[in-house]
């Protein structure tokens, strides 16, 4: 979908497409899928997607996936059709009216679930010097999931890793992949409509740009009712860091008290104070310098903890933008204007595919002491 289609009327029908495991191949059309549904995008969860759809009759599937299409016909007489995601399907109540009429709600699992599910069964071991997206690759083919194509990794491991031994032997490969991916500065592992595997490397909402606008006013495609919140309550203004070793403590602290900082002591009226311990006091140094050394990491921390999100959850039209994505909205009668990054969608399978989407920005106002 492109802008000038996004601003276009559509009529929308969903298309459920049966998908071979082993070949990737749509096999087949669910004709049995009842009206209604959504799918659900969260980047802070492991298997970041998840959808829902009742069918009639019993669910069996077998090993197939599901594909869920949205074909859109739109005003000009152009026709679109969509992917909204390939899912793992999971029916096991029917709702039986009478024995007359048989209704299966499915719950459907993004394929990520294929790697979370799997556990190691001996221990796994990246040498020192070892490329981890090497071995990321190869165990999420070994589970039969396709990787969409990515730019190349240059990080080599610095240390050895080993997965599946002692404290994380309930780990699963998911965890692994996401640890490695975390390690190298990469985001989380994520997918796309298709089921592929996506791998990228993360790069900060503040030094990207956004890739879709909305904008108040002809063809906004947005909601007028919008909530707008800043979590700013619990905001510290004084950290407190301490190092501590068996034989002495060394504390740093850093307190916001200018006037111009609106989290600061003086406006915000009292102290609201974190701590945070460490047990890894640096060798080799002075009482002085561990000092200085913990107030550093206070500053740092007290600067982290001012970052306060700015949140919006509103409710648009489909546009091809997901979660992580950066976007602009321009909404001046609202009062709201800035870039803001999708954390969640809830997309509806009803008419005009509506989207309900929570997107944050860190705002950021730190003068320490």
């Amino acid at each position: 979908m492109d802008r000038t289609h996004h601003e276009m009327s559509f009529d929308t029908t969903y298309r459920i497409m049966r998908v071979d495991r082993t070949t990737g191949l749509e096999t087949d059309m669910v004709h049995t899928a009842l009206a209604g549904g959504s799918i659900t995008r969260n980047q802070d969860t492991a298997i970041t997607e998840q959808a829902t759809l009742d069918i009639e009759g019993t669910a069996l599937f077998g090993s197939d996936l599901l594909r869920i299409w949205a074909d859109l016909d739109y005003a000009d007489g152009t026709t679109e059709s969509i992917p909204l995601g390939t899912f793992l399907p999971d029916g096991p109540k029917r709702q039986v009216t009478g024995g007359e009429t048989t209704r299966t709600p499915l719950t459907l699992y993004g394929r990520l679930r294929e790697l979370d599910d799997d556990q190691f069964t001996q221990p796994v071991a990246l040498a020192a010097g070892a490329n981890p997206m090497a071995w990321i690759e190869s165990t999420c083919t070994a589970a039969g999931l396709e990787i969409a194509p990515h730019d190349a990794c240059t990080y080599r491991m610095g240390a050895a890793w080993t997965f599946g031994l002692g404290d994380q032997k309930d780990k699963s490969k998911l965890d692994a992949i996401n640890a490695l991916l975390d390690l190298i500065g990469w985001q989380s592992a994520r997918t796309d409509p298709y089921g592929r595997i996506l791998l990228q490397p993360y790069t900060p909402p503040n030094e990207r740009s956004p890739i879709w606008t909305f904008t108040e006013g002809a063809g906004a495609r947005f909601l007028r009712e919008i909530t707008d919140e800043r979590d700013w309550f619990n905001t510290a203004n004084q950290v407190k860091v301490i190092y501590s070793h068996q034989d002495k403590e060394i504390t740093g602290i850093a307190t916001d008290t200018d006037p111009n900082s609106e989290f600061s002591t003086i406006n915000r009226g009292r102290t609201i104070g974190k701590t945070y311990t460490y047990n890894d006091i640096p060798e080799g140094k002075t009482d002085t310098q561990l000092t200085a050394l913990a107030n550093a990491k206070a500053r740092e921390l007290l600067t982290t903890s001012q970052s306060v999100i700015h949140r919006i959850t509103m409710t648009h039209i489909y546009a091809p933008i997901t979660i992580g994505d950066l976007i602009h909205l321009d909404y001046p009668t609202g009062g709201i204007s800035g870039d803001f990054a999708i954390r969640t969608q809830k997309i509806r399978l009803d008419a005009g595919l509506p989207i309900e989407a929570e997107c944050r920005q860190f705002e950021r106002t730190t003068n320490v002491s």
